[in-house]
């Protein structure tokens, strides 16, 4: 009779559709990186990856969360008896050329990249710059999975030709936040670098990450020659860190925001479930990939296209590759497009 109960109370969770981790298939030999993997929902991606066999990359700025992820994770590994292994690198992803150069050497010691998770971010922070001269959110949540995910593309497309059809994916990790996003078109840094407050700027990167999905596929795997996925996904409404930039942002009336959606809202184990899905699930596959590839989803064999048309908007997409490019040229000197 127990096994007919709901395994969670949250409320969030029993609305949403799910994707439970005994659902993942056997990862054996393939290899996986998840930026922010070191906390919050990357934690439990990176985890769950592992622990299905997969050799897991995470990146994260802070030092001791990296390594506390990597033992605690690595641990677990060895208690469960999984073959999975997790390696933690040092990543400051508001400082491009750092970004670049760890691409290109990441991209040199791996000889294959099955699955690629862009989950870290800024959440609902208030308004700030980085030493690049770029707004903080757009810098880390966009620019740097643009620069990380071409550099990486390669050797994506080499594992392509010899991985299971289909089973080669980029997963960005967007949200329903993205309808907070104030109606700019990511036309010039000048519009990028106007001071907002942290949840229409969270927003507009989620709004990025949607078109950034769908412009990889338009752009660059439509003609590759064994399939690889590009899909964007809303984990829920989480309880994680990011959160609590709400009280950073709005003082005594975000504190009770968050606390009120930390009440109703997933783990970050549950807002796992939608990346994992993307990113592993065996019902995507050979024969119907192409009705997943570039769309947007709220949960787990959730409905596409839900996004709001602002996020639709094919001249958005477009300013918004462009605006990548012509950052990539300014910063590296090297225009990557």
């Amino acid at each position: 009779m127990s096994s007919l109960l709901p395994d969670t109370a949250n409320p969030a969770t029993l609305l949403s559709k799910r994707f439970r981790p005994n659902q993942i298939p056997d990862l054996t030999g393939r290899v996986a990186l998840v930026t922010g993997g070191s906390a919050g929902i990357g934690y439990w991606d990176a985890a769950a990856l592992a622990q299905h066999n997969a050799t897991v990359h995470i990146v994260s700025a802070n030092p001791q969360h990296g390594k506390d992820a990597e033992e605690s994770i690595n641990q677990a590994l060895k208690q469960s008896g999984s073959k999975g292994s997790l390696k933690w690198h040092q990543l400051d992803m508001m400082h491009l050329k750092d970004v670049n150069e760890w691409s290109k050497r990441f991209a040199k010691e791996v000889d294959r990249l099955d699955i690629l998770i862009a989950n870290a971010g800024i959440g609902q922070a208030p308004f700030g710059m980085t030493d690049d001269g770029l707004e903080r959110h757009f810098e880390v949540n966009n620019l740097a999975h643009f620069v990380i995910v071409l550099r990486l593309l390669d050797v994506m497309k080499k594992t392509a030709e010899t991985a299971p059809p289909a089973t080669v994916r980029i997963v960005t990790q967007s949200s329903e936040m993205h309808r907070f996003s104030p109606s700019d078109r990511f036309t010039s840094k000048e519009e990028i670098n106007r001071e907002d407050d942290g949840v229409r700027l969270y927003g507009r990167t989620k709004v990025g990450l949607i078109v950034f999905a769908a412009e990889l596929a338009r752009r660059k795997l439509a003609d590759t020659a064994k399939p690889i996925l590009a899909i964007s996904v809303h984990p829920g409404m989480v309880d994680t860190e990011v959160q609590n930039a709400w009280g950073e942002s709005y003082g005594p009336i975000g504190t009770v925001i968050d606390k009120l959606s930390r009440l109703g809202g997933k783990s970050a184990e549950e807002g796992a479930e939608a990346s994992l899905w993307a990113a592993t699930s065996t019902d995507i596959n050979e024969q119907n990939w192409k009705e997943y590839q570039g769309k947007y989803y709220t949960e787990p064999y959730g409905k596409p296209d839900q996004e709001t048309e602002h996020a639709k908007d094919q001249g958005v997409a477009n300013n918004f590759w462009k605006l990548c490019s012509d950052l990539t040229e300014e910063i590296l000197g090297e225009r990557l497009e």
